[in-house]
């Protein structure tokens, strides 16, 4: 996607039930995420693919024009969104998965009414108010390989100035898909 530059923050490591569900092969078992991850990108792409083995704080700086979260927990989702308002790419993609639902929040940094929104909606909810599922029960190989093509598409959405969905979701097991502007 002409991406030059690629920085991956994650402070955990492969596990087991990591192999079905995110892009890890079986040798990556007890890696840091962030650093196996960077080791099979590299054999994809032309792009400088940066892996930081921490976690990201609310005051973690991001020198970027795109910040795309894919975590699962709320209190992450917190301490990135501060990261993010205080760094103010252009664009933050929040990135939500269970199941077969993925939700991706796409929020255009300049424009302070998309911020407010997405804002008011990620301080109603806590890790205690969201069910939590086994990450065997999250997803599925072909699910994350759906949500990564959602973000693709945002990304060359606002790479080629088209209008973008603030909210898409996808109910892949009913093969329903809407989105809110």
């Amino acid at each position: 996607m002409g991406v030059a530059h690629l920085a991956l923050y994650d402070d955990d490591a492969v596990d087991e039930v990591n192999i079905a569900t995110q892009l890890h092969r079986i040798s990556d078992i007890g890696k840091n995420k962030a650093l196996a991850l960077e080791e099979v990108l590299s054999d994809y792409a032309d792009t400088e693919v940066v892996a930081v083995p921490r976690r990201v704080s609310y005051d973690t700086p991001f020198h970027t024009d795109i910040v795309i979260s894919a975590v699962d927990s709320i209190h992450a989702r917190h301490n990135i969104w501060a990261a993010v308002k205080t760094s103010r790419p252009d664009w933050y993609l929040d990135a939500r998965m269970a199941s077969e639902l993925f939700q991706l929040y796409t929020v255009n940094m300049q424009d302070q009414k998309f911020m407010d929104t997405y804002a008011s909606q990620l301080l109603k909810l806590s890790d205690e108010s969201v069910t939590d599922e086994p990450c065997t029960a999250k997803a599925t190989m072909f699910t994350g390989f759906m949500a990564a093509g959602h973000i693709g598409r945002a990304i060359r959405m606002i790479a080629t100035r088209k209008p973008v969905k603030f909210l898409s979701v996808h109910n892949i097991l009913e093969d329903s898909l809407f989105g809110v502007a």
